[in-house]
């Protein structure tokens, strides 16, 4: 197993340093931030959704603050986490994106939360440090995610 995982790593740092290995696309990027996202929703992270991946609230500790009392109410429901079905991303300008996602929240007895099936959509700006939902709204879950109209 240790000689599996060093074969591994050495096969990740060949790719990370070789220039010929292809690179990700702009909505692809976008796509990988949103399951980093939802990885730290899943572990009811509010400090790094706050920090890492909004700019929604005036700052880092108030938004941190209302996360924690949406876990909060979420959690009393009996949410455990988010079950992600489908993500799609879009490039709409230079430093802007958008995303949105089809998911069920499912408690923590494996039922989903009603309505089983949800959707909601991202507005995102590329700041200096990374991608950030700068808004959050909402999607139609029985209908097929697209991009915006240019």
């Amino acid at each position: 197993m240790r000689m599996l995982c060093g074969a591994m790593l050495l096969v990740l740092a060949a790719c990370e340093t070789n220039p010929s290995a292809p690179s990700l696309s702009p909505e692809r990027v976008v796509e990988q931030f949103m399951w980093g996202y939802t990885e730290a929703w899943n572990r009811h992270d509010s400090a790094t959704i706050a920090r890492d991946f909004y700019r929604t609230g005036p700052s880092v500790e108030e938004q941190t603050a209302s996360l924690e009392r949406g876990f909060e109410g979420l959690r009393a429901q009996g949410y455990k986490q988010s079950a992600i079905h489908e993500v799609k991303a879009c490039i709409t300008g230079e430093d802007t994106a958008w995303a949105a996602m089809k998911f069920s929240r499912i408690k923590a007895d494996g039922e989903p939360l009603p309505p089983k099936d949800r959707a909601s959509s991202y507005t995102l700006k590329k700041f200096a440090d990374g991608w950030r939902i700068t808004s959050l709204g909402g999607a139609v879950a029985d209908q097929p995610l697209a991009c915006p109209a240019a």
